[in-house]
């Protein structure tokens, strides 16, 4: 899952976050390393900062009831303050916030690994941090001058040459990522030029090493102009779609509001959940340094107590040593005295300026000093034990919680991590929701008695047809099986958004390899057919509905006959106008469940309702 922004995020947020330029700064809040800027430009904007990892405009409101030292601090110098700028800094992930008061000032956020949020004068001098920080090349305190972070080149920046000069990786995305472009969209950049990213950086000819130059023209240019299309797809959030991913997505009306939403209501979960752990660590941690304190005053108080106890009991003895002690020791105010108690012999440190009663007394009172330090150590160890039983029992009750909701659902089965349906007949079918997936059911979960479905469309998913049911008791593959598993595969795929009816085939195990032919390369997800495909014309239409296995509620999406024979509610649709979230959102209210739980199943366009049974 994503835990952080990338350079191309900032970039896309930062042109968004033009709108509030210009607008005043009314208030500025803090909660642990989240900061808040209360903004207002005609209506009120919220900048949400999550130091080191998130920035972005926020829905979601927080209440703080004291505002920290540097809370309070950026309210005194950019309290009321007017933002001039907000920028990206030569695309690297800081944004930097131009403010005007009586003077020039410059909130920097690094959104990098132990990133800060500083405040600097307008000859960079700065103010104040979140927090101190000192490296070999740059400090960060009150009174230093600031130093950016060390950067790479900016890709932006590069000529054709330098570009050109810059693959000595392995392979082309490597080398591209090299350059300080993200994984996600170096991959991206290889998709557009249409070279494979594992290609070796050697065998690359000098028209490739152009189209790849000019696809990352081509994707910096989309981002300059802010075409943006932003969506929740696959555990990630992204300022418009890409080739890596072809999961169902969510749409947004913005990067910032899709940005906020991911942060909420994914991340915030986790930064809360570690934080109660490192709470409960904490107490635990304090709790162990709390009873060896109290063993240690306990051991203390017994020992003094002894000490006090032997001395009484051999005052004449004692007093007598002292003496002794006091002529041959004249400039040493202390010595030890090995005196017998109860069957044992100790070695007792005494003061000789005082007697042997004032000494004992002072045993006493000390014994009794270590006795009342345990007796607050074992009240406040308490307290400490009271503390870890609450947090022990909120995990309790997120665990049933999370129990409840998880019972509700049912067990989940193996077959629930890739697309799948139950046909008419009652046969198990597959597919791949990526080229990970794909490659996998294949390679795991085919066998020789099994048939294999695909469309030559790009974004059909591969296809398993299993001669079991779900339990893996062998059942035969009948024809109307066959046709649903080819319906199955064409709608996953960008023939949804094109086409009323389209072509799939399918063929048997035997015929599927990965073994390309000579001089030739297959991508990870690619097989090689070989032999007679046997294709089936079908319908552009999706099933989604609300089945029952083993006692579990599902979601199973699929073609329509084999929706209507298994599922108690259920609506059929095809290619239309009706926005994807809209429907989702309807069809969650309507089967009891989350819209994440319908937007995993339905296809990848806009849709039309032709019949329901809810």
């Amino acid at each position: 899952m994503k835990e952080s922004m990338d350079a191309f995020d900032v970039m896309a947020i930062v042109k968004e976050l033009k709108e509030i330029e210009e607008g005043y700064i009314e208030k500025v809040y803090q909660q642990d390393d989240e900061v808040f800027l209360k903004v207002r430009k005609g209506k009120k904007y919220d900048v949400f900062i999550k130091n080191g990892k998130w920035l972005c405009l926020t829905k979601y409101k927080e209440t703080i009831e004291h505002p920290p030292d540097f809370a309070m601090l950026l309210r005194k110098y950019i309290g009321r303050g007017k933002i001039r700028k907000i920028e990206q800094y030569d695309f690297d992930r800081i944004i930097i916030f131009e403010i005007q008061k009586e003077r020039l000032y410059k909130l920097i956020v690094e959104l990098i690994p132990n990133g800060n949020i500083i405040l600097v004068d307008e000859d960079g001098i700065i103010i104040n941090a979140l927090k101190q920080q000192k490296w070999r090349h740059r400090i960060i305190k009150p009174r230093e001058k600031y130093i950016f972070p060390p950067s790479r080149k900016n890709p932006f920046e590069m000529d054709y040459e330098e570009f050109k000069q810059s693959f000595k990786e392995k392979d082309v995305v490597r080398s591209i990522v090299k350059m300080g472009i993200p994984g996600k969209w170096a991959e991206e950049i290889c998709s557009i030029a249409g070279i494979d990213k594992k290609t070796p950086c050697e065998k690359l000819e000098e028209e490739q090493m152009k189209k790849l130059y000019d696809a990352m023209k081509h994707l910096f240019e989309k981002f300059d102009r802010g075409e943006f299309e932003p969506i929740i797809v696959d555990e990630d959030v992204l300022p418009f779609p890409i080739s890596k991913y072809d999961g169902e997505a969510e749409k947004f009306s913005s990067v910032n509001e899709a940005f906020d939403e991911f942060y909420h209501r994914f991340l915030k979960k986790e930064v809360e959940k570690e934080k109660e752990e490192d709470l409960k660590e904490k107490l635990e941690r304090q709790l162990k340094m709390q009873e060896e304190a109290i063993k240690n005053f306990e051991e203390k108080a017994k020992k003094l107590k002894e000490e006090a106890d032997a001395i009484f009991s051999n005052l004449e003895k004692v007093n007598e040593a002292m003496k002794e002690k006091r002529y041959i020791e004249k400039k040493y105010p202390k010595a030890i005295l090995n005196v017998e108690h109860a069957g044992k012999e100790m070695a007792i440190e005494i003061d000789l300026r005082k007697n042997a009663i004032e000494n004992a007394q002072e045993k006493y009172e000390a014994s009794k000093k270590f006795r009342e330090k345990a007796k607050k150590a074992l009240a406040a160890m308490e307290e400490v034990k009271r503390k870890i039983k609450e947090e022990s029992k909120k995990e309790e009750k997120a665990g049933n919680k999370k129990g409840e909701k998880e019972e509700k659902k049912g067990k989940k089965f193996w077959f629930e991590s890739y697309r799948w349906f139950i046909s008419s007949h009652g046969n198990l079918v597959i597919g791949g929701k990526d080229a990970k997936s794909n490659e996998k059911i294949v390679k795991k979960y085919m066998k020789d008695d099994d048939i294999y479905v695909h469309a030559d469309v790009h974004g059909a998913p591969s296809c398993v047809v299993k001669a079991a049911d779900i339990d893996g008791n062998k059942l035969e593959i009948d024809e109307e099986t066959l046709k649903e598993a080819c319906q199955f595969a064409i709608v996953y795929s960008k023939a949804w958004k094109q086409f009323s009816i389209a072509t799939a085939y399918w063929v048997y195990p035997q015929q599927v390899s990965k073994t390309p032919p000579p001089g030739e390369f297959l991508p990870r997800g690619a097989f090689m057919i070989r032999g007679k495909r046997n294709y089936m014309r079908c319908r552009m239409e999706f099933g989604i509905g609300v089945t029952e296995i083993k006692g579990a509620s599902k979601i199973m999406g699929g073609p329509p006959s084999a929706i209507k024979k298994h599922c108690q509610k259920w609506a059929v649709f095809e290619p239309g106008s009706e926005d994807k979230n809209a429907v989702a959102k309807s069809l969650a209210k309507s089967f009891g469940v989350s819209i994440e739980e319908i937007l995993k199943v339905l296809p990848p366009g806009n849709l039309s309702k032709k019949e329901e049974k809810i």
